[in-house]
């Protein structure tokens, strides 16, 4: 079974829970795609990935990276400005969802045309889950404890 112990890392910090790391990677998906068809040892059939991803959608990720780098620095005691992403990570998150959204939004209007004639199988499952990882930013209270679960120096 799974004790409450095995919650907390070495600083008796909250552990980031797997579903938040998740939701983070999947929101910078657009970079990491970009990232990963610049390396040298990938060769010319990554290019194609590299097409797939919108210049635009980059920007709603952006977002998303602050969030990846405060908890990739979370460590007792945070700093200002670690603490000050962290406890705000929800809506930070929320926000590059809904930068996604509307970018998405923005895209079918510009092609004159309905929702479902727009959007192919993968549009469709990224916004599935766009909105799935919104859901579980908002209902988990899990998620709600650990954003909050960073000490500062006078904490």
């Amino acid at each position: 079974m799974y004790d409450a112990a095995d919650r907390y890392d070495e600083d008796l910090l909250l552990k980031v829970p797997i579903p938040l790391w998740l939701v983070i990677l999947f929101l910078v998906r657009h970079l990491l795609l970009l990232g990963i068809t610049f390396m040298p040892t990938m060769g010319e059939g990554l290019a194609i990935i590299r097409n797939l991803v919108m210049p635009a959608y980059l920007l709603a990720d952006l977002p998303a990276v602050l969030v990846l780098l405060a908890a990739m620095r979370r460590a007792r005691p945070c700093k200002d400005w670690v603490r000050w992403i962290w406890w705000r990570a929800r809506e930070i998150l929320s926000l590059s969802i809904l930068l996604y959204l509307a970018l998405v939004g923005r895209a079918v209007w510009q092609e004159h045309s309905f929702l479902w004639q727009s959007i192919d199988e993968a549009m469709l499952v990224s916004l599935m889950l766009s909105l799935a990882a919104l859901v579980y930013l908002w209902r988990s209270s899990l998620l709600a404890a650990v954003v909050r679960d960073c000490p500062g120096q006078r904490d």
